[in-house]
């Protein structure tokens, strides 16, 4: 898995991925700000108490509070980014490394984008669900943050498997694979999920994560698929 990162940061400077990667910045960077602003929105609509001073405070907390949640909700707008470049990532990446496969037979990018906003949804209801349990870990030193990568981690490492995956395996195949290399998946969505809450960084993340994701998927043990023989690739070039 640290292979995987180390192969998708190096080829981050490949001409085939700049004009990807500025098109990736720019819709996350959207992204984020609308995120922050229905944050503050949200934030500030609980200022309604008759004491000023507690609608001040309010307020003023909001904006720390923005901050947090735009950071933590960031990731959730993941799956729409890659749903949109995963197509053209997937292939610079294997073109590189794994000139020995098949084209792809690849996704219809509706498909992507539909899975993205399912993803999406679901991250943003399970962050709602779990909102009181996270302000309570806050009380157990570094708990909130281990539910927080653990939770999105499984929920990023499973989207962006099936993103990849489902490029060259049918639906039944995805998840048989999945839950055969579920461990793998989870730590590989964590890595995702910690990277997209560092500030900058996390503008690339979905083209990183992307990348990554193509290289742990050609290194994950076979499951047993009847009637499919699996061939192992080639290591990465």
């Amino acid at each position: 898995m640290i292979r995987a990162f180390e192969l998708a940061v190096q080829q981050l400077g490949d001409p085939k991925l700049r004009g990807i990667i500025w098109w990736s910045l720019l819709l996350s960077l959207a992204l984020q700000v609308g995120i922050a602003v229905l944050a503050w929105w949200g934030l500030k609509s609980f200022a309604t108490f008759e004491w000023r001073w507690l609608n001040e405070a309010i307020v003023w907390l909001s904006g720390a509070g923005v901050i947090v949640l735009a950071l933590m909700l960031f990731p959730a707008s993941f799956g729409i980014v890659i749903s949109i470049f995963l197509e053209q990532i997937a292939d610079v990446v294997e073109a590189r490394h794994y000139p020995q496969l098949d084209k792809a037979r690849g996704i219809p990018i509706w498909t992507g984008i539909w899975t993205g906003v399912v993803f999406l949804v679901a991250v943003l209801a399970i962050n709602l669900v779990m909102l009181p349990f996270y302000v309570l870990a806050l009380f157990i030193a570094g708990l909130g943050a281990v539910l927080f990568y653990a939770i999105n981690g499984w929920l990023a490492g499973r989207v962006y498997y099936e993103q990849v995956a489902l490029r060259r395996l049918s639906p039944a195949e995805v998840k048989v694979w999945r839950r055969a290399n579920s461990g793998v998946l989870w730590l590989t969505g964590i890595v995702i999920v910690f990277l997209g809450t560092i500030p900058i960084l996390n503008l690339i993340v979905p083209v990183l994560g992307v990348a990554a994701m193509v290289h742990v998927a050609q290194t994950l043990k076979p499951p047993s698929l009847p009637g499919r023989p699996f061939n192992p690739p080639a290591p990465p070039r």
